[in-house]
């Protein structure tokens, strides 16, 4: 109960009350954050970002572990909290910035040891992981490991296999940057104040090369994107709807024969690869 009881402690101390449209809900449970940090295999001579310093408690865990921690938080009165409760550590850097815009390249390169990879942690809002992970894309090769909690759904779909109801455009983009997998349940209980829905532990490994070959990336998920616009239909007929892929609408059936997958199908049952032919073969028009 040491987390539970520190975190309380804090909020009353100062006055906070967390902000739900900041997606506020603090780890409390000790079980949990031992779970975190055993997965994050920390080591002494490491240098880990933290996403959401919130009232500190992890940061200091962490800056008791690992040679320096950089820690970004967006809501200045806990930036101010976390100004007061880190004082005593020399090893913690604190940056006040939005963790779905700020420009990690530029976090990093701050630091002499940016030539080492990071490990990352983070127990991230459900409204704006994605466009963590997204803008985290900048700093891929720099990342050693990435261990977050994720609410469930968003861990099922980022996890999803071909086949799925939770299988999307956002499954396909992140496995070709990681190999994700679920390290822990978390149940509402581990948090303070209390979600409606239960997490997830999860662990991000940057992958040493992407698992198909693609010609143009931006297009790649250009195109998965389209494809996942309206489930219910085909694929073939969800994509004549897209004219800024470059094709018309009596191409699609050639593309199709050409990658010998039938139009027919659903997008959630096309693989990475079968998506990755797709791209390929609209980038070069002249092969239709």
């Amino acid at each position: 109960m040491r987390a539970q009881q520190k975190i309380i402690e804090l909020l009353k101390k100062y006055k906070f009350s967390p902000q739900k449209r900041f997606g506020q809900n603090f780890l409390i449970s000790d079980h949990a954050i031992e779970n975190l940090c055993q997965a994050l295999e920390l080591s002494k001579n490491d240098i880990v970002l933290e996403i959401g310093g919130g009232l500190g408690y992890l940061t200091s865990l962490l800056a008791q572990q690992v040679k320096w921690v950089i820690a970004l938080e967006f809501d200045y009165k806990l930036y101010a909290i976390l100004q007061r409760e880190l004082s005593r550590f020399d090893n913690v850097t604190l940056i006040q910035t939005d963790a779905a815009r700020c420009d990690y390249k530029q976090i990093i390169n701050q630091f002499p040891e940016s030539t080492h990879k990071i490990k990352v942690i983070g127990n991230l809002p459900y409204n704006v992981a994605i466009p963590i992970f997204i803008r985290m894309e900048t700093i891929i090769p720099h990342i050693q490991l990435i261990i977050s909690t994720l609410q469930k759904e968003m861990s099922e779909r980022v996890r999803a296999l071909p086949g799925g109801k939770e299988y999307s455009d956002l499954s396909i983009r992140m496995q070709y940057f990681y190999q994700i997998k679920k390290i822990h349940s978390l149940y509402a209980k581990a948090f303070y104040p209390k979600p409606k829905i239960d997490s997830e532990i999860i662990s991000l490994l940057p992958l040493e090369a992407p698992p198909v070959k693609v010609s143009d990336v931006n297009f790649f998920f250009k195109l998965t994107r389209a494809a996942f616009s309206q489930r219910r239909k085909t694929v073939i007929n969800v994509l004549r709807g897209h004219q800024e892929l470059g094709i018309s609408k009596d191409q699609w059936p050639l593309v199709f024969e050409k990658v010998n997958i039938s139009p027919s199908r659903r997008s959630e049952t096309l693989s990475i690869a079968e998506f990755a032919k797709l791209a390929n073969l609209i980038r070069q028009p002249s092969n239709i």
